[in-house]
């Protein structure tokens, strides 16, 4: 389950590992290095991580110092890792990483004050586990983009394609632009 649900970013990370080991590199070159060098040490890191929150016993007193603990340290490296500067061919990785890291700091505070309360709180709880997965959507999104592969669209994400058309927001704005196409298109035919 965790190998398809990281699969994008492995992709991704081969990719830009394989493109990036030419011998005469350009400033371009060892910042794409550079970035996916730490992708893959923050992919590392979410595999480990994952590891960790799966094997935490539940039974155990100290489970939950545990899971704040953990939290705690994931909220950091997701801070970390939206603070990356992103190759301009990965633009959009920066916002979702931002968004990412808010996502997770918000399930953090909500976590522990589920949990740091006289009684346990289960509405912070759900409130911050939406908020947990929230961030790994986001990172999802951004293995995605790395790894060059289609952003299914849902209700939080818009699709828009890029158009090398210089007129493009002339068309957009205009309601006939068909219309105004089919008529230059008649016009220089005659």
């Amino acid at each position: 389950m965790l190998n398809k649900k990281y699969q994008p970013i492995f992709a991704a990370l081969a990719g830009v590992i394989l493109l990036s080991g030419c011998a005469n590199t350009s400033e371009e070159e060892t910042e794409l290095a550079n970035f996916s060098s730490s992708v893959s040490e923050f992919t590392n890191y979410i595999k480990d991580t994952d590891s960790k929150l799966n094997e935490l016993d539940v039974n155990n007193q100290e489970a939950v110092d545990e899971l704040l603990a953990i939290l705690d340290d994931m909220d950091a490296k997701f801070s970390q890792f939206a603070e990356l500067e992103a190759p301009a061919q990965y633009g959009g990785a920066g916002s979702l990483a931002d968004e990412a890291s808010e996502h997770m700091s918000l399930a953090v505070s909500y976590y522990h004050s589920a949990y740091e309360a006289e009684t346990f709180d289960q509405s912070y709880s759900d409130a911050a586990y939406r908020y947990y997965e929230l961030a790994m959507e986001d990172i999802k999104y951004i293995g995605y983009i790395l790894s060059g592969d289609e952003i299914p669209e849902n209700d939080r994400v818009t699709v828009y394609e890029e158009a090398n058309d210089s007129h493009i927001l002339d068309k957009w704005l205009s309601d006939d632009s068909e219309d105004d196409n089919d008529e230059s298109t008649t016009e220089a035919a005659n």
